[in-house]
């Protein structure tokens, strides 16, 4: 299992790093330059543009759906290299048979990956079109 989640979570990043790129890093509505500080400029961000807020929080809620049927397409379509990359995988992760595995079952998920790579645009299209109308209002 923790192979297959280090494997959607590379795939996932990969398919939505356009929209990665464009997500704001620091300022206001997240942690700031400090690790550790405390969120209050998220929560201030919320008061100062509860627009903007749902934008983001819609964007999120839309790639964590686009990650769950991509996860379901993949275990569905793979269900034998998945148990397969799990039982090589458990005990040895950076062994020949665990990476073996997992190259079978990232062959394997590449039938799932254009509906995720789709999904994720109209995540992106999404928020630019929610930002966009908070501009207008």
């Amino acid at each position: 299992m923790k192979a297959l989640l280090a494997m959607l979570s590379l795939v996932t990043l990969l398919a939505a790093h356009t929209a990665l790129a464009e997500r704001p890093h620091g300022g206001p509505g997240f942690a700031g330059p400090r690790p550790g500080a405390p969120p209050i400029g998220g929560l201030l961000e919320r008061l100062i543009d509860p627009c903007r807020t749902a934008c983001l929080d819609t964007v999120r809620n839309c790639h964590d759906t686009a990650d769950t049927e991509a996860l379901t397409c993949i275990q569905d379509a793979c269900a034998t290299e998945v148990q397969t990359a799990q039982s090589a995988c458990a005990d040895n992760r950076p062994s020949q048979a665990c990476r073996n595995a997992v190259s079978a079952l990232r062959a394997c998920s590449q039938s799932c990956l254009p509906s995720l790579r789709s999904a994720v645009s109209a995540c992106h299209d999404g928020l630019d079109d929610c930002l966009d109308a908070c501009e207008g209002t």
